[in-house]
């Protein structure tokens, strides 16, 4: 596979765009709903606003930005023996691996706000732990398992992608990466 460094800094920053979008639209929601419309302020109100347009700004003009990182290497080749296939797989093992480390962080971090509430709440009346606290707990040890799954089965979930592309099978014919013809030509 080649392609230059420029490119694959630009994907990174609308990556980065998406992802940023997301968050600030969730973040957003979440104060919505947990506090209440009266928590929009007209800062919280710029802040966001202001995050989604420099979202929007990395969506629509990467390459500005990816210039600015590299400097005169814009042109530089990265030439690489991995297929699209393989890159897809490391993508998809790296984001469930990433899934499920970053949300067991945050079930022992619910866990340990629980703990607290629940010391707490022993003094009160009804000393129960609110709802919420065990529906986050169980989202999030749901999406630590997906993440888990995913990285344990990327190979397979690739396979059914590509199978359902309609492409033909990958061993039939193999590339020759030097002059990118098929062998047997």
């Amino acid at each position: 596979m080649k392609t230059t460094l420029y490119t694959v800094l630009c994907i990174a920053i609308r990556l980065g765009a998406v992802l940023m979008a997301v968050n600030v639209a969730g973040q957003s929601l979440y104060v919505l709903l947990q506090v209440g419309p009266g928590a929009f302020t007209a800062g919280t109100l710029l802040t966001g606003a202001f995050a989604l347009l420099v979202a929007a700004a990395m969506w629509l003009w990467p390459g500005l930005l990816a210039w600015w990182a590299i400097g005169g290497r814009r042109h530089e080749v990265l030439e690489s023996l991995i297929t699209a296939e393989q890159l897809q797989y490391i993508a998809l093992s790296v984001l469930g691996i990433w899934l499920c480390i970053s949300n067991l962080g945050y079930c022992a971090g619910r866990i340990v706000i629980m703990l607290v509430m629940h010391h707490r709440l022993d003094d009160l009346a009804s000393g129960q732990l609110p709802v919420s606290e065990w529906r986050h707990l169980v989202i999030d040890g749901l999406v630590a398992l997906a993440g888990a799954a995913l990285a344990v089965g990327a190979r397979g979930f690739v396979g059914m992608l590509h199978r359902m592309r309609g492409y033909p099978a990958v061993e039939a014919k193999a590339a020759n990466h030097d002059t990118g013809v098929a062998q047997g030509d």
